[in-house]
């Protein structure tokens, strides 16, 4: 029997419309005359007030160049060097955690959150004004909502590729009519419901890898430090990269750190993301614990957690029942978005085309219309890509991958435990992009970062992979890459593929 089942629907959950909603317990602020802000319980809300502007945070901030202030010392310090939004975009640059912004100036009322998006804001434009939630699914019931009768949605989600890819949702639209998801990236305009994106906007400038690992670590340093000065704090810790590094990264805190793996159906004791972290952390004197899975989860949790966020039924869904019953009152600290810096991404040809087709092939979404219409909608907000220096499928890894489906395990986690990704920071990311690279993923700079923070934590391999896997790896990328360079002759012998002359400048 599930304790107090009030106090978990909608946790951590925030409603913006034009009355308030929710239990009793929750906060109410009010944004402007207009506009009501109902807040749960265990969301943090802090404001600062200024004489012509208004600053109201959600969720929590962390400034890793001061990993001793708080909330209301990070947000005091942002306004009072902004007068304006752009200032305002500028000075929380440099900082992570898991957050929602709105900036009051005049009549104007903008909300953004952070850098990938990971405090999601799902919004909709009624008769009466904007409303926004944490969730589609808690927006809808406010608004009335009904499911989308687009009938390519509606094929889409009863796909098998949408199931396999643990609902991998493409562009900024929801199963409900009317109701769309901010990507990161982008800012609402509470007035008017216009989304506006404000980054990029110029070109990365070039770092060399010494700056850039020395900035980067710094930054990660302060940013653990920073949340183990205000919470208990638990790291899962696998063979991979992005646990690697953030083990390193706590090497200051480590005493404090509870480092631990859960297992589930998938991921069983001999398994190399559970044996070599065990090995390591032996090695470093440090206590390692290995979670076992639930055999099952409690009927009520999962009905009221499908209530607050639509839970996926995953393997990994049990982790998150594990931390309800386990952990409460810790702050989970996860890898999550590393893999933008890293730019792990699909680089068989890095100079073909990226088409919405390409990109629905790419994420293993199949041929859907609606699929491949949401990719082409992003693609032409990134028309200028070029410019800014970016890879596309970096943007796309980005505000599409980690912006939506990085983003759901979290607001699934909301019911049992917060989560703190030190890599959700836009300064981090972009001193690691912008490393000039052409060497496929970044994981040299990862390497090199680990051996400044903790050289020890290299002790042991990381991602280690078996000869035949290696082989079977290796054989894959050269046959995929073959067969498309192949292609591409073949269509330029034939006439098929034309090349374009380059046009001469005076």
């Amino acid at each position: 029997m599930i304790p107090n089942t009030e106090r978990l629907v909608y946790r951590r959950q925030f409603v913006i419309g034009t009355r308030y909603v929710g239990m009793d317990d929750w906060q109410r602020v009010a944004l402007d005359d207009r506009l009501c802000l109902s807040v749960h319980p265990d969301l943090q809300v802090v404001q600062s007030i200024g004489p012509n502007s208004q600053l109201t945070l959600l969720g929590y901030l962390i400034d890793p160049e001061h990993p001793e202030w708080s909330d209301e010392e990070i947000l005091q310090d942002i306004h009072q060097q902004c007068t304006s939004f752009e200032q305002l975009l500028e000075g929380v640059e440099h900082c992570g955690g898991r957050w929602i912004l709105l900036f009051k100036r005049g009549n104007t009322l903008k909300l953004f959150h952070d850098s990938c998006g990971m405090r999601q804001v799902f919004y909709s434009v009624q008769p009466d004004g904007i409303w926004c939630a944490s969730q589609a699914v808690t927006l809808a019931t406010y608004i009335g909502a009904e499911v989308d009768e687009n009938e390519d949605l509606r094929r889409f989600i009863q796909s098998k590729p949408f199931q396999s890819e643990e609902n991998l949702w493409p562009g900024d639209g929801t199963p409900y009519a009317g109701i769309k998801h901010l990507p990161p990236n982008h800012s609402l305009d509470m007035q008017s419901g216009k989304v506006e994106r404000f980054w990029p906007v110029k070109k990365l400038q070039p770092l060399a890898v010494e700056e850039a690992v020395s900035s980067a670590c710094r930054m990660l340093i302060g940013s653990i430090e920073a949340i183990a000065r205000r919470s208990d704090i638990m790291l899962p810790v696998t063979a991979g990269w992005d646990s690697r590094i953030l083990l390193a990264a706590s090497r200051g805190v480590s005493k404090q750190v509870y480092y631990y793996i859960s297992l589930h159906p998938g991921l069983e004791e001999d398994s190399p993301d559970v044996a070599i972290p065990s090995r390591l952390l032996s090695r470093l004197g440090l206590a390692f614990h290995i979670h076992p899975s639930p055999e099952q989860m409690d009927e009520q949790f999962v009905r009221i957690n499908r209530k607050n966020a639509q839970m996926r039924d995953l393997a990994k869904t049990r982790i998150i029942y594990q931390h309800y019953l386990h952990s409460q009152g810790k702050v989970n600290i996860s890898g999550n978005y590393s893999e933008i810096a890293r730019e792990c991404y699909y680089d068989y040809h890095p100079n073909r085309e990226v088409t919405g087709a390409f990109l629905a092939r790419y994420t293993k979404l199949g041929k859907n219309p609606f699929v491949i219409n949401s990719f082409d909608a992003w693609l032409k907000g990134i028309k200028d890509h070029e410019k800014w220096g970016i890879n596309p499928l970096t943007l796309f890894e980005w505000e599409q991958i980690f912006g939506n489906w990085g983003a759901i395990y979290s607001a699934e986690q909301d019911i049992a435990i917060e989560e703190f990704s030190p890599f959700n920071n836009r300064k981090i990311l972009t001193t690691l992009l912008a490393v000039k690279n052409s060497f496929g993923s970044r994981n040299f700079l990862y390497r090199e970062m680990i051996r400044q923070m903790w050289p020890e934590t290299l002790l042991e391999p990381i991602n280690p992979m078996s000869a035949p896997s290696f082989l079977r790896k290796m054989g894959k990328e050269a046959l995929r890459g073959g067969l498309y360079y192949g292609y591409q002759a073949l269509k330029k012998g034939s006439g098929l593929l034309t090349s374009k002359r380059k046009e001469e400048t005076t």
